[in-house]
């Protein structure tokens, strides 16, 4: 605390105590000080007795100091001195204690509307007894000042006393400046005493009514507050907020100049009227407009005067209400009733005197959208709008861990689907026809389900339902409904397609209780499904495990013996009608396990079509049969079937162009049997593939004749060698009048246009005496000969040369 300088008794005590010390920062003892050379001073100082580092009790003041007090002063505590003196002293005491040097602190008291001033110094004294004393010296003769000059004196504000001038009748004239401070000089742009004593109509323009209201002010209690702008000599304006109250018949004025607030307001005005985002003022207590910009005029639809005669929560969807954080989202309904989305921003403020909230909206109604969509992209299938395997597994899980916390009496059922002949119809009409059928399926399942299920579009022709908290009999019933819905035949554009749908079910908690086990344990029975034939439903066995393992090893073992060379072609004998005599073989793919022995082609081929091996198998087997062909004595044919799906390899003209070339066979002798069901319909992928084989000098035969739906159709656009008429006809020759009437019937089309029609799976007479009175030409089954080696089908066609010869 710094030491008064102002008082030379008081440097007198601190040099007199400084020069008492034994060494430095030492503190003297209190006979070195006090009764050594301290004479006059004592009578302007007090001792005082110390407790704990406090000061406590004044054991005895001089004749000066006692004068201050304006009290004898002898063994007094501290405590029972009056707060303007016990506070310093106590503030000295602190001060000087800790640091060992003397302090100083200023003590003010008021006596009769005067202030008078004191410095105090103390100095820290050593005693005897061990406890430190304090010699405590006070000023001569205090500071005196006005309290009305300080207060005045002390404030920037303007302020005035008026004092009134009333006519004869009694009534106020005018007011005089009684007095003013330096504030009110300042603010009026004229010294303090050509005011003073100045008429208030001197000053301020009577139209203004000045006068008028601070009259209204004398004998009322109330203040008034009011706004003037008054008109400057160089033409500028003087905005003041005056505040006046009734003193007797004075009138205590406070002025403050507001003309800096009057600009930022006008500024405010401007920005909030121009802002392009629509914003408002409220009232902070009733939420109701009290000012709305162009903008929000604009964008809400409503008038200026529909908004002021409304509230911040007529806009608000929300039944409660807030004011909003920043940021925060609301929803707004507009005139015309449409709702919107908006980011609110407000802060509180004062307008015309009263709280209220500055808010300011920014629409993000299209943002919200694009962000829905984006959302919705993410997690549903843009083809079908279905969701995707991202959300329908994120619903899987919420249903299994909704079980978990549940209990075993809530469970659910996944159903995995398949599309029989799908990639057939993709590959052959085109994707955009694809992309149709997909939609369509998509419809008719999201038919088939109620609301609470789910049906999701995993990936190509895959989709999944999710049924919750169903029953066996449930799950079985909407299976059979989704696979009797895609039984019907679905039109695309002018054309009918025939497809089906292969399902797989697995159920919580029976089949598994969480994702990845159920899937696939449902992926199981699909596959189950697919080879038993497909539009059936499985439900998951645990034999289907084991089934799986021995579908896979199936699997592995295929891909071994292709690559071991264990596969094998068998030849069956296509013999003429009329002459009996062989004009070919069909090549017939064989498979012998070195364990299993022979395996049929119906469960090794549909295995090799799935994985794609049969590309490359078929391959293998082009060019096996066109080189033991050419070993055969012409013009005996050999016959390969294409698979579908080697049909589609885009390779497939160059691997027929290959094995004639390795092999030499004469392309005439080639014949490449194309099942029904790969011409789905006439493509002009599938009638190029056509002509391209054609121009390599091959024949074509349309095999299983009968049993597809676009027979008649691909007889118009591309002209086959040969039809087969599949043997499920040919066996019930003679017993099922429709079956005869089919085989009729082909056998006749194939005479009108000039195609050779052959019989598969002629096992007796009869069927070959109804086939030859039919008109067929040529028939091949067991009747004539079972499928033979290569080596084997030699001899047959030597003894029948022979016999030609």
């Amino acid at each position: 605390m710094p030491i008064p300088t102002s008082d030379a008794s008081a440097a007198a005590l601190v040099q007199h105590w400084r020069s008492c010390r034994s060494r430095p920062g030492a503190t003297p003892g209190y006979d070195a000080v006090v009764l050594g050379r301290l004479g006059r001073l004592a009578d302007r100082c007090a001792l005082v007795a110390t407790r704990e580092g406090r000061a406590e009790r004044i054991l005895w003041g001089g004749t000066g100091f006692r004068d201050w007090f304006e009290d004898e002063i002898r063994d007094r505590p501290l405590v029972q001195m009056p707060d303007e003196i016990r506070r310093p002293i106590e503030e000295i005491g602190i001060a000087a204690l800790r640091t060992g040097e003397p302090a100083g602190a200023r003590c003010d008291r008021i006596t009769d509307g005067v202030v008078t001033t004191w410095n105090l110094v103390g100095v820290p004294l050593a005693n005897g007894s061990g406890t430190p004393l304090l010699l405590v010296h006070v000023d001569s003769e205090g500071v005196r000042t006005e309290l009305m000059q300080a207060m005045f004196g002390a404030t920037g504000q303007g302020l005035m006393a008026l004092g009134a001038i009333r006519e004869a009748s009694g009534a106020v004239a005018d007011f005089k400046i009684v007095a003013l401070n330096q504030g009110a000089a300042e603010i009026l742009g004229r010294p303090v005493a050509s005011l003073q004593w100045q008429r208030l109509g001197d000053l301020v323009p009577v139209r203004l009514g000045v006068t008028q209201r601070l009259s209204g002010v004398l004998g009322c209690a109330d203040r008034a507050t009011f706004e003037l702008a008054v008109p400057r000599a160089d033409r500028t304006t003087l905005h003041l907020k005056v505040e006046a109250q009734a003193i007797g018949d004075l009138v205590a004025v406070a002025m403050t100049d507001v003309g800096d607030i009057k600009a930022r307001e006008a500024s405010f005005r401007f920005l909030f009227e121009s802002n392009p985002l629509p914003m408002w003022l409220v009232d902070q207590d009733s939420a109701r407009f009290v000012a709305v910009n162009e903008a929000a005029v604009a964008h809400y639809g409503y008038s200026r005067e529909a908004f002021l005669a409304r509230g911040l929560q007529d806009l608000s969807e929300a039944v409660a209400f807030s004011f909003a954080r920043d940021g925060r989202l609301h929803r707004h309904r507009r005139a015309d009733g449409s709702l919107i989305d908006v980011t609110l921003f407000e802060r509180s403020l004062a307008f015309e005197g009263r709280p209220a909230v500055l808010g300011a909206a920014i629409d993000v109604t299209e943002q919200r959208r694009a962000e829905a969509r984006i959302t919705h992209m993410a997690h549903h299938d843009a083809l079908t709008g279905l969701p995707n395997r991202a959300l329908f597994t994120t619903c899987l899980a919420e249903v299994i861990a909704e079980h978990a916390r549940t209990g075993a009496g809530a469970g659910a059922a996944l159903l995995c689907l398949d599309l029989d002949k799908f990639k057939l119809v993709n590959d052959t009409l085109g994707h955009p026809a694809g992309d149709t059928l997909l939609r369509a399926v998509a419809d008719r399942i999201t038919a088939c389900l109620h609301g609470e299920d789910l049906v999701a579009r995993l990936g190509g022709d895959e989709f999944a339902v999710l049924l919750r908290t169903p029953d066996a009999g449930t799950v079985s019933a909407v299976a059979g409904r989704i696979i009797e819905a895609l039984s019907h035949p679905v039109r695309l554009g002018d054309r009918e397609c025939q497809i089906g749908v292969s399902v797989g079910i697995a159920c919580l908690p029976e089949h598994g209780t969480d994702s990845d086990t159920l899937l696939r344990h449902a992926d199981l029975a699909l596959y189950r499904a697919k080879a038993d034939g497909g539009s059936i439903a499985h439900c998951f066995e645990a034999a289907m495990d084991s089934w799986d393992r021995s579908r896979r090893r199936r699997e592995a073992d295929l891909h071994e013996a292709f690559a071991r060379g264990d596969l094998a072609l068998a030849y069956q004998p296509v013999v003429g009608v009329r002459s009996r005599a062989i004009v070919g073989f069909e090549a017939l793919l064989r498979w012998h396990h070195p364990v299993e022995g022979a395996i049929p082609p119906s469960e090794f081929v549909p295995l090799a079509e799935e994985t794609g091996l049969i590309v490359p198998i078929g391959a293998w087997v082009l060019r096996q049969a066109c080189a033991e062909a050419s070993l055969w004595a012409d013009p005996v044919r050999i016959a390969v079937n294409l698979s579908p799906v080697q049909f589609r390899d885009p390779g497939l003209v160059a691997t027929v162009r290959e094995a004639l070339a390795l092999s030499g066979l004469a392309p005439h002798r080639l014949e490449l049997e194309v099942t029904e069901s790969v011409l789905l319909a006439a493509s002009e992928a599938n009638v190029a593939t056509l002509h391209a084989l054609r121009d390599l000098g091959v024949r074509i035969a349309m095999d299983d004749f009968g049993t597809g739906y676009c027979s008649l159709s691909y007889l118009q656009k591309f002209p086959f060698d040969k039809i087969k008429i599949d043997r499920s006809f040919v066996s019930r020759l003679g017993e099922d009048p429709h079956s005869t009437a089919i085989v009729q019937a082909v056998i006749g089309l194939g005479a009108s246009l000039g195609i050779v029609t052959v019989a598969e799976g002629v096992e007796t007479e009869v069927q070959f005496a109804h086939l030859r009175a039919e008109g067929c030409e040529e028939v091949q089954g067991y009747l004539f000969g079972r499928p033979i080696p290569a080596p084997q089908a030699v001899g047959p066609i030597r003894r029948e040369a022979d016999v030609a010869a």
